[in-house]
């Protein structure tokens, strides 16, 4: 049944009237969205200054993700879309001829791309339009994306035309500038987490002895996966109480599968060690990093380059919640993970002292509220998404007032 709302009632029409009040700002979100895009919902559905609208492509993941309104091509009709080729002639995809009566219809004030490929995609729109635009970073589109001459030329295009661009921290800062982005234009943006959504659990020894770990990411080269595998084997061997949960799988991108391999081989070596139970949906990767002990997630750089750019939303996830992390001096993650402190750090690839740092923390249960405690405070100081997306707001604003 639906919920009857009283068009009469004095709140009602504040609330109305608050809502016709906010300008709008267009979030491109190709797909809307991605299992693990959790942290581009938290930066939606907490804004208050403005109202966001999603257009994209094509929906996935609405029970995970509701929201509204999303624009979304694949729900128009094949009639319409022969209209669209009517419209005007198709130099850049019907698709984005859809997007353009959207935007035209809605007004929104700003445009917001997320993913520096999208930002790409978006510059003729930009240029029909005469919007101003931000275009958010977040990892490949830094690492990997530029490694094509055309798309260097293209983001050279971007950077010049673009009004701002988003990077998680320092470490995707300077990557930005390397490719030829002026300084002025880029801000450091921390990405958010719901400290609400995710409550303190003090990491405490369990009276069996066991510890138990977990490994939460897509099976690709940069995420280190056998890296972690490797060290809980040597661990293990000197602990045989460890109990790993391995969450992951390929997400069919070139390269994933003989990644899957690699992982599946060291998967048979540690049978009765680790539990791997695939992709879960968002809410039960919440519920595994509140019952387990210390989070693995050792990221490198790919061999074709590839890169975290920034840092996995997992780690703050995980650091929010009171989990001593173990991870690598990867882009940037020594930001979000306070070495010695909240967690501990190695160099890349250096599985020697990957396995030294899990050991002393499996050694040392006394450590872990310890951290815990440090990471939260951190994570509440740093990346509270509230805190962050209200700062994202006073980016749209200073950006829509020079436009």
């Amino acid at each position: 049944m639906g919920t009857t709302v009283d068009h009469t009632a004095p709140e009602t029409w504040r609330a109305f009237a608050d809502e016709a009040d906010r300008p709008k700002v267009a979030h491109f979100v190709l797909p809307y969205l991605f299992q693990t895009g959790s942290w581009i919902y938290a930066q939606l559905v907490h804004l208050r200054r403005y109202r966001p609208m999603v257009l994209t492509d094509r929906t996935e993941n609405l029970d995970v993700f509701p929201f509204q309104p999303i624009y979304s091509y694949e729900c128009v009709s094949v009639w319409k879309k022969a209209m669209l080729c009517l419209w005007r002639p198709r130099r850049h995809g019907v698709s984005w001829l859809f997007f353009e009566r959207i935007v035209r219809r809605e007004h929104p004030c700003l445009m917001h791309g997320h993913f520096g490929t999208c930002g790409v995609e978006l510059l003729e729109l930009k240029r029909r339009l005469d919007l101003p635009m931000i275009t958010a970073f977040y990892g490949a589109d830094v690492s990997q994306a530029p490694r094509d001459p055309r798309f260097r030329q293209r983001y050279r295009q971007l950077f010049e035309e673009g009004e701002l661009f988003l990077a998680e921290g320092n470490a995707m800062r300077r990557a930005l500038g390397a490719l030829g982005c002026p300084s002025a234009k880029i801000v450091v943006q921390h990405l958010g987490v719901d400290i609400e959504a995710l409550p303190f659990v003090a990491r405490r020894p369990d009276p069996s002895g066991l510890v138990r770990i977990l490994i939460a990411a897509t099976f690709r080269e940069k995420k280190g996966i056998p890296d972690a595998l490797r060290a809980v084997d040597r661990v293990r061997r000197r602990y045989p109480r460890l109990a790993v949960t391995l969450i992951g799988d390929s997400a069919g991108k070139v390269g994933d599968e003989d990644e899957k391999r690699t992982i599946c081989g060291l998967l048979e070596q540690l049978d009765g060690v680790v539990t791997w139970i695939g992709f879960v949906p968002y809410p039960a990767f919440r519920t595994a990093i509140l019952t387990h002990h210390l989070f693995l997630s050792p990221s490198v750089t790919a061999r074709d380059g590839d890169s975290e750019g920034g840092a996995p939303v997992s780690i703050i996830e995980a650091e929010a919640t009171g989990m001593p992390i173990l991870s690598t001096l990867h882009a940037d993650i020594p930001e979000v993970v306070v070495d010695g402190k909240s967690g501990l750090l190695s160099q890349e690839r250096d599985v020697d002292s990957l396995a030294e740092n899990l050991e002393r923390l499996v050694a040392e249960p006394d450590l872990w509220e310890q951290m815990g405690r440090c990471g939260r405070r951190h994570v509440e100081e740093n990346y509270n998404v509230r805190r962050q997306v209200a700062r994202l707001e006073e980016i749209y604003s200073e950006v829509t007032e020079r436009g």
